[in-house]
């Protein structure tokens, strides 16, 4: 495997700053809300109070959850393709020939999009991506350098996902040659 190949797949600074923007102020005016429904100056603070308390501990278990997406260099992970190509993320690896399916699935306890790879042996796999790349930087790297090398099967579930995409039909995503 050569080392001039590998892809590697970081955080979208402007998501960066998006998702930052929605958890942190999210969290920071939570407190602030709370703060002001304690000080019983206006007929809503009992309305501040609640919205405060009730969504801070949400917006701060996010805030936290996301913090490994504002490391400086963060790589999310890495596609090394070809016939023997991986994917690697964290201290794992995923052989290309093995997957069988792959998508952008949302985590219902985080709300973060995760993108879980289901290999032949049965194994799922979820690589975190802290909502900081788009639907289209996950489309086009895995559409370019997965999927040439993915097993028939996988191939022929991507190829029915990719036809029957809306998103993708909206921002006009033009395939690579990709028919199987």
């Amino acid at each position: 495997m050569n080392s001039t190949n590998v892809i590697k797949v970081r955080p979208v600074n402007f998501l960066r700053v998006w998702s930052g923007l929605a958890t942190w102020g999210g969290t920071a005016a939570c407190a602030f809300l709370a703060w002001q429904g304690i000080k019983f100056d206006s007929t809503y603070s009992l309305i501040y109070l609640g919205t405060g308390v009730f969504l801070f501990p949400y917006l701060a278990n996010m805030m936290f959850w996301g913090l490994p997406a504002y490391i400086p260099g963060k790589v999310l992970f890495e596609i090394i393709p070809g016939e023997d190509g991986i994917i690697k993320y964290k201290k794992n690896t995923i052989p290309l020939k093995d997957i069988n399916e792959i998508e952008l699935a949302r985590n219902i306890l985080t709300l973060f999009n995760n993108i879980r790879i289901t290999t032949t042996n049965g194994k799922t796999h979820y690589i975190k991506t802290y909502n900081v790349i788009g639907e289209i930087t996950f489309v086009k790297n895995f559409d370019n350098y997965v999927f040439p090398y993915m097993n028939p099967l996988a191939k022929e579930v991507w190829n029915r996902k990719m036809e029957n995409s809306q998103f993708l039909e909206d921002v006009r995503y033009v395939r690579k040659n990709h028919t199987n």
